[in-house]
């Protein structure tokens, strides 16, 4: 049997922990008993855990690419010493050097996405993750306190890093007070009914976005909407800049092309029914490179117009060049060529929408057979 220990809020509830859940289901009805015990209390896996192997979700969460703390390593040491086996999951978002910290206590660090070029690891990097160090070194961006990548991983550890999945595996459309309830819910020791609560089921989890409705809206051509582009930028400088630099450009091009780009902020029902009107969706990278907006402008039957994302290998992948998204310069240089080409090629944009809708839906198919690939050596 294996041991959970989760952070249980929404992402976590209703995007990482579904290929265990749904894992533990079939475990259940095959052989009768579960395969985790999930806990939320790092003192209980010390004190009273008998388990020899130790998941940790999403555990240490900060927006800000900050270090561990002392505490946060002391408890590390503490869960070594215990357990034969650790694996980390980690919940940053980007592809980055963020929690390479914690190589020296685990065994294996699944991150959401992971470096095309794995030599990136051990360079330096501002803000630890690419896009951050290309504002900072290219458009001189700070930020205070600065988070600099400093250390030095061998090649040991850099085979400790493996790929998991990201957020295009859960529950869309969101929903925010279910959501809430169902972390709630889950927080009281309810997590299951929770998932259920703030969601849809598991077997609509698996194939997000395949009911009748979404799917006869993905080929519709009849919008109004040219460019939906409502995006907030995060808090922290380096990794914000690129939110904020498009905003500034879309600015200037709203003045030039009649308000082609739809900005300001809206309600979440009202921004749903927005994507299924809209023809392109860009979507700036925020805390990290994939963004909850690309699955949402797939299932919405929207082009997704997004910054350059080959620097990176993500699971399900929907970001294959003019075949499922159009990737753009991070300095924004093509942005406005680019939307125009595609508003203009209605034919060629279908194709695209077309294309990246079968990609996820054929990717999150998968979910089970690669849930119980990285699951089932750990328990068999």
């Amino acid at each position: 049997m294996i041991t959970i220990l989760a952070n249980y809020e929404r992402i976590s509830l209703f995007h990482t922990m579904i290929p265990f859940f749904l894992f533990n289901k079939d475990i259940k009805r095959n052989h009768g008993k579960s395969v985790f015990r999930i806990t939320q209390s790092a003192a209980w896996c010390l004190k009273n855990d008998k388990n020899k192997i130790l998941f940790m979700e999403r555990c240490f969460q900060h927006r800000e690419p900050r270090d561990l703390e002392d505490i946060e390593l002391d408890l590390l040491k503490k869960l070594r010493d215990k357990y034969k086996t650790i694996v980390f999951f980690c919940g940053q978002p980007e592809a980055g050097t963020n929690r390479l910290d914690i190589l020296p206590f685990v065994d294996h660090l699944f991150y959401k996405s992971v470096f095309s070029n794995r030599s990136e690891y051990k360079k330096i990097l501002y803000g630890k993750n690419l896009f951050s160090d290309y504002y900072h070194k290219n458009f001189g961006v700070n930020d205070n306190p600065e988070y600099i990548n400093r250390m030095q991983i061998t090649d040991e550890q850099a085979a400790k890093l493996k790929l998991s999945w990201n957020i295009g595996i859960g529950t869309y459309p969101r929903r925010n007070w279910p959501q809430r309830l169902g972390a709630v819910l889950a927080r009281a020791g309810m997590p299951l009914l929770g998932q259920y609560t703030g969601g849809k089921s598991l077997k609509r989890a698996l194939l997000p976005g395949t009911g009748k409705k979404i799917k006869n809206s993905v080929f519709s051509g009849n919008r109004s909407i040219s460019v939906h582009a409502r995006i907030d930028p995060v808090t922290c400088p380096s990794i914000a800049f690129q939110r904020v630099h498009f905003l500034n450009l879309i600015q200037t091009l709203n003045v030039k092309n009649k308000n082609l780009f739809l900005t300001g902020t809206v309600k979440q029902e009202q921004y749903y029914r927005e994507l299924m009107d809209s023809k392109i969706v860009l979507s700036p990278f925020g805390w990290g490179e994939v963004c909850f907006r690309d699955f949402e402008a797939i299932l919405s039957g929207a082009l997704l117009l997004k910054p350059d994302m080959s620097h990176l290998v993500t699971w399900p992948n929907v970001y294959i060049p003019y075949e499922t998204y159009i990737p753009l310069e991070w300095n924004g240089s093509d942005l406005m060529e680019k939307t125009k080409h595609y508003l203009d090629d209605e034919k060629e944009r279908q194709r695209i929408v077309a294309n990246a809708f079968e990609q996820y839906k054929n990717e999150t198919a998968l979910i089970k057979s690669r849930a119980e690939s990285l699951l089932s050596s750990f328990i068999y």
